[in-house]
């Protein structure tokens, strides 16, 4: 059974995303990129279409794959956090010495 995004296959739909990523920054490296990105995943061996009923064991083959991008995304996310306090919360606001209060008294 194979996985569709609007009716085409995750494959196409992930070269088409890239090409009009590239075709958008009408760049010399971004075509060269989603070229090899396309030369790559044209290449890729596809999934069989029929079903393997003698193997009842299932697999998941992208297992550290998917660790290795939760590790990815967990890190990302303490130094977006630290960022933001260092430089968004913990910023310090210097006073200013009020000279004139005719402009506190008007108020």
């Amino acid at each position: 059974m194979t996985n569709l995004i609007f009716g085409i296959g995750i494959g196409l739909f992930l070269i088409l995303i890239l090409w009009a990523l590239a075709l958008l920054k009408i760049g010399t490296v971004a075509i060269i990129i989603v070229s090899i990105c396309t030369i790559v995943l044209i290449t890729l061996p596809r999934e069989s279409e029929k079903s393997n009923t003698i193997d009842k064991k299932i697999y998941d083959h992208l297992f550290i794959w998917r660790i290795l991008l939760l590790v990815l995304l967990i890190i990302s996310s303490i130094v977006g956090l630290v960022g933001y306090v260092k430089f968004g919360i913990a910023e310090s606001i210097r006073p200013i010495r009020i000279t004139n209060w005719n402009l506190l008294l008007n108020q």
